[in-house]
């Protein structure tokens, strides 16, 4: 973790079998401990889910887990169609396009893509943030409601700027979501978001994944941005579409006079 960022241990429930708890310590590389005295950020797993909490912080109360079957979820994946991200993510003449989500985060788009029909490839490069992702996607597998959904999603470990020219298969779209634009100290935002930027160890910078993203050369390239945010590089998207807070700048094709170094 950065050294900026409050050390990070795991808590599991006494009902959590021993080995499953080892593993995910080992895997994630953090301490297990038995008591949360003195610890300020926390792995907590429980017999019903995995979760991110910051102990000692009124402001930061409740906890943070990926749960794909809340009702306002539930609402979107029933009706993915009228979603900004899926239209932007369209693509004509194609059905199940394979979609790389270069930022999956806690999955609420790439899940949406997928509700709406897509094959998603969700790369995370945050050890803590995929272990989060994984328990929900896991969660959501044994659902009847959901499963079908799980089924369409390929979860990698990973950095994307890594991994993008070295797919195995041509994508349709990549979907790009810089989780952290800006930082703004008097601005107030999500307790979800406040909780991942403390985990926020090495995000590469928007720029270099949108030219990683065009370097790949799929059918479309989104772009998720704050409603008034700069364009990305300076340079304009074919098209936009605009939402209350947010836009998808949407690039097609891969213009000649970008160079990859």
């Amino acid at each position: 973790m950065h050294s900026s960022n409050p050390p990070l241990a795991l808590l599991a429930d006494p009902q959590c079998t021993t080995d499953r708890v080892a593993k995910l310590a080992a895997s994630l590389g953090i301490s297990l401990i038995s008591e949360p005295h003195g610890q300020v950020l926390l792995l907590r797993l429980t017999p019903e889910h995995l979760e991110l909490c910051k102990l000692g912080d009124p402001e930061l109360p409740g906890a943070l887990w990926v749960d794909f079957e809340r009702p306002s979820a539930r609402r979107r994946h029933c009706h993915p169609g009228q979603e900004l991200l899926v239209k932007a993510a369209k693509v004509r003449h194609t059905t199940g396009p394979l979609v790389i989500d270069a930022t999956a985060g806690l999955g609420r788009d790439g899940f949406l893509l997928a509700a709406a029909g897509c094959r998603v490839w969700m790369f995370e490069h945050n050890p803590i943030v995929a272990a989060l992702l994984h328990d929900g996607l896991e969660r959501a597998a044994r659902s009847p409601h959901t499963a079908a959904i799980t089924n369409r999603i390929h979860l990698v470990v990973g950095n994307a700027l890594r991994h993008l020219p070295e797919l195995d298969e041509q994508p349709d779209v990549i979907y790009l979501d810089p989780m952290f634009p800006e930082r703004s100290k008097s601005a107030k935002v999500k307790q979800d978001l406040q909780l991942l930027q403390l985990l926020d160890d090495n995000n590469d910078a928007p720029e270099q994944l949108l030219l990683a993203a065009l370097a790949v050369r799929p059918k479309k390239v989104v772009v998720k941005r704050p409603l008034k945010g700069p364009l990305l590089l300076g340079r304009p998207p074919a098209y936009m579409l605009k939402g209350k807070a947010v836009r998808f700048d949407v690039y097609v094709g891969t213009p000649k006079e970008i160079s990859i170094k």
